[in-house]
């Protein structure tokens, strides 16, 4: 049974801080060292400072996280809501050239092992990154940014027509940053309306959409500090804020999570070649040559289209300098299940394992989103090339998650990603 609570979040006063919208960021996990360079330079208060201690510019970036919280909180910037709440939500953006809408709500949800299958994952983790959000949660006492998981709605859509009811209203705050979606906030602290959320969803099951290492973190948390004390039922190590989305949101939205090959020997970088030759036909595809290279490979991705039954395709970036390939898998070994038939998995089980072995994927393969970065690393020489993923259909990740299997860590791309900074979770005795 999930068990959804409402709580006090700490929020970004305005009176103080000024406008709102120059200090939410991207989630960890997304932050390039450029983009983190511009977010320092937006404003001396912008969220990045706390959400990305482990590239703060300090030689313990997790202390001085926590030290500039509390002084943020003493001078005023943050300030802790008094009444217990839940926040819907409204991102506004544009998606291939439409502008789409995505509500939501935050709330606390209890956290729950894996095994007691209310909580539902589907893609691996790396261990280094689990073990960064643990040291940050230890030091500062605070998660800045929810979770994205998905729920399902009962048949009347209870849940999305009182969030859409809500969201009708007046905003609490409207965060319109340059580089993101538009977010504007409700905050709901009404007991009644709470009820019907936590009813409603009470035997829904809830399935990460994108947070897997931050929820595996809250897990490993709580365990080390009971494992040092007693945890009272109600304190707040108990539960991990979570942006909830229905799966019937028009505005839930899937992207390709691609591989970079960054660091092979001369060796591996041949054996992935010969691995795709051998295993793939080939098909070079023509850019626009009056687009950068950031956009031609955003072009490519959607030229690579959606997936057609058990196809096996994705895209190649520089396996010949600057050139693009489309890349068909002559005969896709057979599938047991849904989770081997991904094309995630075919990828790495038939394509990489063969060519790089189990204790060197992890410093050669890197999963990146952003075709900007894609670009210059490949440019810049610091990366070989590219595989371009086509997004895993809704359809494939349901009959993965509900089974319990998990897909290669960064298999999925929900887009766009819950900020951090707009609604901040701190610990203590009570939500």
């Amino acid at each position: 049974m999930a068990e959804i609570q409402p709580f006090r979040a700490v929020r970004y006063n305005p009176d103080v801080a000024g406008d709102v919208s120059l200090h939410i960021c991207p989630p960890f996990d997304v932050i390039t060292p450029q983009l983190q360079q511009e977010l320092y330079d937006r404003s001396p208060y912008n969220i990045v400072r706390l959400e990305l201690a482990r590239r703060g510019l300090s030689s313990d970036p997790y202390e001085l996280a926590a030290e500039t919280a509390q002084v943020w909180t003493e001078s005023g910037v943050l300030k802790h809501e008094e009444a217990p709440s839940i926040y819907v939500t409204e991102e506004e953006f544009e998606y291939q050239g439409q502008k789409l809408l995505r509500r939501g709500f935050v709330a606390a949800v209890r956290l729950e092992d894996y095994d007691k299958k209310v909580i539902l994952p589907h893609e691996g983790t790396r261990s280094e990154w689990v073990a960064d959000r643990v040291k940050l949660m230890g030091v500062a006492q605070s998660n800045y940014s929810p979770l994205l998981v998905i729920y399902r709605d009962d048949l009347i859509s209870s849940v999305g027509n009182l969030v859409r009811a809500i969201a009708g209203g007046k905003p609490t705050a409207v965060f319109t940053p340059p580089d993101m979606p538009q977010l504007r906030l409700w905050r709901v602290s009404d007991p009644g309306t709470i009820h019907v959320l936590q009813d409603a969803l009470k035997n829904s099951e809830i399935f990460i959409a994108d947070g897997h290492h931050r929820y595996e973190a809250a897990l490993r948390y709580r365990g080390s500090v009971r494992a040092e004390r007693e945890v009272g039922h109600d304190e707040s190590i108990n539960f991990r804020m979570m942006l909830m989305v229905s799966f019937d949101e028009p505005g839930l939205i899937t992207r390709g999570y691609h591989r970079l090959i960054e660091s092979p020997t001369e060796v591996e970088f041949a054996a992935i070649v010969k691995s795709i030759e051998t295993t793939c036909d080939l098909e070079e595809w023509t850019p626009d040559r009056g687009l950068s290279t950031a956009d031609q490979i955003e072009e490519f991705s959607v030229a690579l289209g959606e997936r057609q039954g058990d196809e096996v395709t994705f895209g190649l970036f520089s396996k010949e300098p600057g050139k693009f390939h489309i890349a068909r898998m002559k005969s896709p070994p057979p599938a047991e299940n849904a989770l081997d038939n991904s094309e995630y998995s075919q990828l790495h089980s038939h394509i990489i394992r063969p060519a790089i072995p189990a204790e060197r994927e992890e410093q050669v393969i890197s999963p990146h989103h952003d075709a900007g970065l894609i670009a210059r690393q490949i440019e810049s020489g610091a990366a070989r090339m590219a595989f371009i993923m086509r997004p895993v259909p809704l359809r494939e990740f349901v009959a993965i998650v509900t089974r319990g299997w998990r897909l290669p860590a960064k298999a999925t791309n929900f887009y766009p990603k819950p900020p951090a900074g707009a609604v901040i979770q701190r610990f203590g005795d009570q939500l």
